[in-house]
């Protein structure tokens, strides 16, 4: 069987999405040794998978080039699908082409935010929202991160609940096996002794604001700072200089994969407000730091987090600043690390596995 895989997306900034991508493919490449596989990069090889591909007799690499996102992700990558035929064609992050059409399209949907939280660009909105229900209606079979993003993937384009296969996220090696030391990289970012943290793309979906505003209201009453960490989304620089005040909020930026567990394992907790996930790596990777989580109850993150997290209810400030208050207190009575079930199932070999099982099958 040949198996084609679009990996176009790892040329742009690597979000959760991207990561899913890189990682899926790695494992299944490393346990799969006989069928053939055709891995569409955009402009150049992605560095981290270079030794095992040319390690192997079984991939081929295709390079596509191309700058205008929205011309090459409609035009150049369907070409390229037509003219390199294959048994299956994966899609991990991004969804087909909607000018791509073969009876064995496999895309994966990560979460149904476009449905359940638009934004205000509504041009974009029907942009992703056309190229979804499309790519969901040409799909064999869906793959998704969470039980809460099948339902909501069913709910929104009635896609039968027998067609949309979980594969949940995993942590990446470069963090589950970083060695730094924080105080080697302490300096490298401006980070105080004692803090809180966030971890993710600066953006209102993440509801940073309402973190923002929890903790310039009890600031002045806890011996710690809070540490932002990831790159700025859309609309947040007017958000972020209205509270970064008094030094008592770093924003280091995008953070280096080596060096993100050093500063997980010396936070006091990790702080996630989210509005809406379909996942929520941050915090996952935190419990596996040893770094107990305060999470809000949004979207699938009970389901997610399970019992290893204590939650407020989504969206309000005063549950969150009386646990902003406490975290000196409750963090030592805090799960730190993640359960048997988080352990086996959050790993990116097992979704691998059950991805080419799937593929498989049909």
């Amino acid at each position: 069987m040949r198996i084609l895989i679009d990996l176009t997306s790892l040329s742009y900034h690597l979000s959760g999405i991207e990561r899913y991508a890189l990682c899926v493919t790695e494992e299944m490449l490393k346990c799969d040794l006989k069928n053939e596989y055709i891995l569409l990069f955009r402009n150049e090889e992605y560095k981290d998978l270079q030794s095992l591909i040319h390690s192997r007799k079984n991939i081929e690499t295709v390079i596509l080039h191309g700058e205008h996102k929205l011309f090459f992700f409609q035009m150049v990558i369907p070409l390229a699908l037509y003219k390199y035929k294959a048994d299956r064609y994966l899609f991990f992050a991004f969804p087909c082409p909607i000018l791509f059409y073969n009876k064995n399209i496999y895309n994966t949907i990560h979460d149904m935010g476009r449905w359940d939280f638009p934004g205000k660009n509504k041009i974009s909105l029907f942009y992703f929202k056309t190229t979804e229900s499309i790519a969901l209606r040409k799909s064999k079979k869906v793959f998704t991160v969470s039980e809460f993003s099948k339902e909501r993937i069913h709910f929104n384009v009635n896609t039968p609940y027998e067609d949309i296969i979980v594969t949940y996220n995993g942590i990446t090696k470069n963090i589950s096996e970083s060695k730094v030391d924080f105080e080697d990289i302490k300096d490298k970012y401006f980070l105080p002794s004692r803090y809180i943290m966030f971890l993710s793309t600066l953006q209102p979906r993440k509801n940073l604001k309402l973190l923002l505003e929890a903790f310039s209201e009890i600031k002045d009453y806890v011996d710690y700072d809070l540490v932002l960490i990831g790159r700025k989304g859309w609309e947040v620089d007017e958000l972020i200089s209205k509270y970064s005040v008094e030094n008592r909020v770093i924003i280091t930026g995008f953070v280096e994969d080596k060096d993100v567990a050093a500063i997980y394992k010396k936070a006091l907790c990790f702080v996630f407000p989210t509005l809406y996930e379909g996942f929520g790596i941050p915090p996952v990777e935190a419990l596996a730091n040893g770094t107990p989580v305060i999470s809000s109850d949004s979207s699938c993150m009970k389901e997610i987090l399970r019992d290893q997290a204590i939650y407020f209810e989504n969206n309000n400030k005063d549950e969150l600043k009386e646990l902003l208050m406490k975290v000196s207190s409750l963090s030592a009575k805090m799960p730190h690390e993640l359960d048997s079930f988080m352990l086996e199932n959050y790993d990116y070999k097992k979704s691998a596995q059950i991805i080419l099982d799937t593929i498989s099958i049909d």
